[in-house]
């Protein structure tokens, strides 16, 4: 099996990435021919976020190299695809890229000869409205993939006239291995540590987390670090709004415990990984409207989980993410060790009795990690995502649009 997936925004260290970099890895294991092209005609603060290695392919798609460059342009690419079982087009390059850039990535989707699958990873059409290429994408795909059936995206496509099959999928990810090289003793964590990681977008949702701080936890021994938070345009609003430490970059601070909370800019994988896994508790607090989610759930969930901390997730996130294996809404399951947080100005007075009792009591917080881990885990495997992803581009027709299956989100 020869795949070629493209990344038409390039590496930007994010979601986008990390999940192309677990599909690459886990079709290597699978003895497949997998090659990743990712244009480089426009700069990303989280590029260097992740290890790459020879199956990433960095060029200019433009038609000017830069220094030292040996291909760019797209023509090595297009016949690389010929003899490819599919082409996976992962991301497609913003509006902000170059003319040339969009220009030869345009031509890329029109002398594909191969099957074309298109991956939506973007929940909002605002957003997905930034990229180019959008319109002609969607109507060259045999194949297209969303987190939801049911989102806005899927709707554009149908009325846009795609005879594309339309399916939804998973982020796969092998959390054994965060475990395996993460995990630490229980008694080797700092209870008292809470970590969010995110990115400096208000749906990510620091706010709540915050409002946590403010009410219930001011002046109590805790120490609350965010991770990823950027300067962007929502900074200075972020800024404004919330008082907090600002160490910026400086990841070597000396934190002290009952202060305000320290806000980090963007971090790289390994280290955060590192970081978090000597935390008791992470926050993962992202707002999504119910028909973005459906199976969805985000990377950092399932780091937070990984790296052995007690997961501190939004309880409207969780009522409409139905389990894989129990088809339940993942607030109703048991034993899923997860401490379900409400909105800004909710009462988390019992959410943070919770925590409080955990953190005191390493047998209690030992057992419940470990249930959090079980069941995490068992939603999010590669083999079941991966496999569920490629069999169904595998067997897609495209003379066919063909109906949607609700099974899964309606329960």
């Amino acid at each position: 099996m020869k795949i070629i997936h493209i990344l038409g925004r390039g590496i930007e260290g994010c979601g986008v990435t990390r999940f192309t970099l677990e599909m690459k890895d886990w079709a290597l294991t699978q003895g497949w021919d997998y090659k990743i092209y990712a244009t480089k005609d426009k700069r990303w603060t989280r590029a260097k976020s992740h290890d790459l290695d020879e199956n990433v392919i960095q060029q200019k798609f433009g038609n000017k190299p830069a220094r030292g460059d040996v291909a760019f342009g797209v023509d090595n690419i297009i016949e690389d695809a010929k003899d490819a079982d599919m082409v996976v087009v992962g991301s497609l390059p913003s509006k902000g890229h170059p003319d040339d850039c969009i220009e030869n990535f345009t031509r890329l989707i029109d002398n594909i000869d191969t099957k074309v699958v298109m991956i939506q990873h973007d929940h909002k059409m605002m957003s997905i409205k930034r990229n180019a290429v959008l319109n002609e994408t969607i109507k060259r795909a045999d194949v297209i993939f969303s987190y939801s059936t049911k989102s806005p995206f899927m709707d554009y496509c149908r009325e846009l006239g795609t005879d594309a099959a339309l399916y939804n999928f998973c982020n796969g990810i092998d959390i054994s291995t965060i475990k395996n090289e993460y995990w630490k003793p229980i008694e080797e964590q700092d209870p008292n540590h809470l970590k969010w990681i995110g990115r400096s977008a208000y749906w990510k949702g620091f706010d709540v987390l915050f409002d946590l701080y403010e009410k219930n936890a001011k002046n109590q021994e805790l120490l609350f670090t965010l991770e990823g938070m950027e300067r962007s345009i929502q900074f200075v609003d972020i800024r404004q709004k919330f008082d907090f430490n600002h160490p910026d970059a400086d990841f070597d601070v000396k934190l002290e415990h009952n202060s305000k909370p320290y806000v980090f800019s963007a971090y790289k994988y390994t280290d955060m990984l590192e970081r978090l896994s000597k935390c008791g508790f992470g926050f993962q607090l992202t707002y999504l409207q119910p028909e973005y989610i459906q199976n969805f759930i985000e990377f950092t969930h399932l780091e937070i989980v990984a790296a052995g901390c007690i997961p501190i997730f939004r309880k409207s996130y969780g009522d409409h993410c139905y389990h894989l294996q129990t088809g339940n809404a993942m607030t109703s399951d048991n034993d899923n060790g997860t401490i379900w947080l409400g909105e800004v100005g909710s009462d988390h007075s019992e959410n943070m009795n919770l925590i409080n009792q955990l953190r005191k009591d390493n047998v209690m917080r030992d057992e419940w990690r470990h249930k959090a881990y079980e069941y995490y885990h068992s939603h999010n495997s590669p083999d079941s995502s991966f496999n569920d992803f490629y069999n169904k581009a595998k067997e897609a027709d495209k003379s066919i649009n063909r109906p949607v299956d609700l099974g899964a989100f309606l329960g």
